[in-house]
Order: C-alpha cells, then sequence, then structure tokens
C-alpha cells in the first residue's frame, strides 16, 4: 500500500542543510525516468517513527553518474565515488548522503569484503543484515510513496524480530552478529529462533572478520546508550570469545557501568 505521507516524514527528518541535495537527486533522477529509493535502516526507522540517523539511497541505474550530475549543480558539494561498490558519496556542510546502484554481493571466502555486480532492487535488498533492515520507499516514479518489502521485514519490525536473509548470512559477514547485539538493545528486538541457532552455529567466523573492521563495529557499540548490555549480550553468545579468547565480559562488570 502506497504511503505518501513517509515521504513527507522523510522530508521532515532530512537535515535543513542536506534538503537541497536531496531535492536536487529527486529533481534528476526523476527527469532521468529513474526510481530512486530510501533503503535499509532509514526505511525501517521511519516505520518506528524514530530519528533517521543514515540517509542511504538506491538506484537500479549508474548511481555514481547521477551523483557526478548534482554535485555538477551544487559546486559548494564534494563528491566521493567508490568504484570497486558502485556508489557514491555527496558531503556537504555537516551532512552526506549515500547513493549506490542496486547491486549483487558475492563473498569469496568467509570474512572477506564482497565483489559486486549491478543487480535488480531485490538483490540489494537480499544483501542486507537482516529483514527488518531490507525495505525501500520509493521516492519517485510510478511506485512514488510504496515500500517495497519483499522479506517481510514490516512483520518481523512489528514482532521485534531479528531474522537474516539466508542461510550463510554470519558466514560471509560476521560483523552481522556484532550489528545485531546493537540493534537488540537498540530496538528492543530479538534474534528469531532459526537466526539465533545459526549465530551460534557461526560465530567463530568472527575471527575472519580483520582487526579495522572489528574495531569500526566496537567504536559503533560505544556510541549506543547502554553499551555494557550489548557487551554482556555478546558474551553471552560467545562473539567476544570468539573475537579473542581472551575477551569476556559478565554482569559484575556490567554493574560498574553505573
Amino acid at each position: 500500500m502506497a504511503r505518501p505521507n513517509l515521504i513527507d516524514k522523510f522530508r521532515q527528518a532530512v537535515p535543513a542543510p542536506a534538503q537541497r541535495t536531496l531535492n536536487a537527486l529527486l529533481r534528476t533522477a526523476e527527469g532521468e525516468g529513474l526510481t530512486l529509493y530510501l533503503v535499509g535502516g532509514s526505511v525501517r526507522d521511519l516505520l518506528l517513527e524514530r530519528p533517521t540517523l543514515d540517509i542511504d539511497l538506491t538506484l537500479k541505474g549508474d548511481a555514481p553518474a547521477l551523483a557526478r550530475r548534482v554535485a555538477a549543480e551544487l559546486p559548494a558539494l564534494r563528491c566521493v565515488v567508490h568504484s570497486a561498490f558502485r556508489t557514491a558519496t555527496l558531503k556537504g556542510a555537516g551532512f552526506r548522503l549515500d547513493v549506490a546502484t542496486a547491486r549483487v554481493e558475492t563473498y569469496e571466502r568467509p570474512g572477506a569484503l564482497p565483489s559486486v555486480r549491478p543487480g535488480s532492487l531485490r538483490d540489494d535488498l537480499l544483501r542486507r543484515d537482516f529483514t527488518v533492515n531490507a525495505m525501500a520507499l520509493a521516492l519517485t516514479g510510478d511506485r512514488r510513496g510504496g515500500i517495497i518489502d519483499p522479506f517481510g521485514g514490516k512483520a518481523d519490525l512489528k514482532a521485534g524480530l531479528l531474522r537474516v536473509l539466508y542461510d550463510g548470512s554470519f558466514r560471509d559477514d560476521a560483523t552481522r552478529i556484532l550489528r545485531g547485539a546493537r540493534y537488540e538493545s537498540r530496538l528492543g528486538s530479538r534474534f528469531e529462533p532459526e537466526t539465533l541457532r545459526r549465530l551460534k552455529r557461526d560465530v567463530g567466523y568472527l575471527k575472519a572478520i580483520s582487526g579495522p573492521r572489528i574495531r569500526e563495529e566496537l567504536a559503533r557499540l560505544w556510541r549506543e546508550p547502554q553499551p555494557e548490555r550489548i557487551l554482556l549480550r555478546l558474551s553471552e553468545l560467545g562473539a567476544l570469545q570468539a573475537i579473542h579468547p581472551t575477551l569476556s565480559f559478565d554482569g559484575s562488570q556490567a554493574e560498574a557501568f553505573g
């Protein structure tokens, strides 16, 4: 069902300095007959009526080319293109907008960064970590205002469940375990039973993740309101020990946070 009011809510959530850039992106995409989608956690947060922390946009087309055209129109913008991932970031004063080509990801080995190739919107949503982050909101085109939800993300969001999209999800990218623990704390969600079984089966694949990627995820954890709850949960799941056998965290340490 179309939800045009979600676009209004999204526009209101976009920081004022980014409004002009967003409008230029939408206008350029519409002028070229492209459908631009808001994807990932941004859609989840809109449905929960929570502040939108990230603005991730996807289209079936050449995202870097679209971003370059908008940057040429707005000279104050800086356009950073990541050719290997077919993405671009538009940076202005105090904001950034990420624009990506809808893509398929494949992993050569557990923990490796993925190889990408152009794909459909469904392909792009399938590469997400959990179903609640695998929804899209059409911002332009015939489906404008409509939510695209091929994997049941809205139902899982309502039920407070975190569900991976395929069996090998944690093997491909074990940082999803760390993100899942953050979402449990932030959203008040819980791993659905089959996802929890897969997590416990594959938690050892955290050893395959590079040090810089682990540090980045842990830094994000510390920015959450109650990092001690997340650390305790990760310890319960065996994730801290998988990162390094000397890592542990227990209730007495959690109490020290006050």
